[in-house]
């Protein structure tokens, strides 16, 4: 597992995210300042813009978006400051709005969504948690292999709870990964050569236990994973 040790002094874990972010940043500007440059030239010799440079361009804009969310959040998070609105929500419908975005993203990704016939309704900020969902399967997309399907389910448990679980066939998490893998700053292993500040997932936690909920994960190498939310649905 990847991670930057965490200080003693806060001022120093600031200092270490804003150099984390900076680089990030740098990184997705780059190519994003390129991009613009080509197409440019291609409007300025009248030729048609390449559908491709205009792709890329907007995944660009979206992981620097991603990226300023993420580190919003954590200031907020932090300080205790999030904000929620929560209501009565259809999980399993609910669930499919927030695939049905994610896939608009990411239309190469197989998506299987598993829900029960009778509904379960949870109360939960609805944009909130879609932003934990949209996490969780990224990570999934992400670390799986190409092609591999990624399921979302979400069933009533006894007595008086709600799980929807996120699984994947990916690479799986060691016993030491799986203890650590909420905690700031700290990345899987399978995550060595992508971007990212180690943010995700701890925001992900943060945002469901202001839930009265709770996030956690069944992994073993080699067989997957599978992040799961439990949350009280009377």
């Amino acid at each position: 597992m990847s991670d930057r040790p965490q200080s003693e002094d806060p001022a120093d874990d600031e200092t270490d995210l804003l150099a984390a972010a900076a680089h990030e940043i740098k990184n997705a500007l780059g190519p994003l300042a390129m991009t613009i440059q080509l197409v440019e030239r291609q409007v300025e010799g009248g030729q048609p813009v390449a559908a491709a440079d205009l792709t890329f361009a907007r995944h660009q804009v979206r992981r620097l978006s991603a990226l300023v969310d993420d580190l919003l959040d954590q200031t907020r998070a932090s300080r205790g400051q999030l904000t929620f609105r929560p209501r009565p929500t259809d999980l399993a419908a609910w669930i499919a709005e927030a695939v049905a975005t994610f896939r608009r993203g990411q239309p190469a990704a197989v998506v299987v969504v598993e829900t029960p016939a009778v509904p379960v309704v949870a109360s939960v900020d609805p944009g909130r948690m879609q932003q934990v969902l949209a996490n969780l399967l990224g990570n999934a997309v992400r670390y799986a292999p190409v092609g591999s399907p990624v399921t979302v389910a979400v069933r009533r448990m006894p007595p008086a709870t709600a799980r929807i679980e996120v699984r994947d066939r990916g690479p799986g998490l060691s016993r030491d990964e799986q203890a650590r893998v909420f905690d700031r700053f700290v990345r899987g292993a399978a995550s060595e050569g992508t971007s990212g500040l180690g943010l995700g997932l701890y925001l992900c936690r943060a945002i469901v236990e202001q839930h009265g909920a709770r996030i956690g994960v069944d992994s073993s190498p080699g067989a997957g994973a599978t992040f799961w939310i439990d949350i009280q649905a009377p």
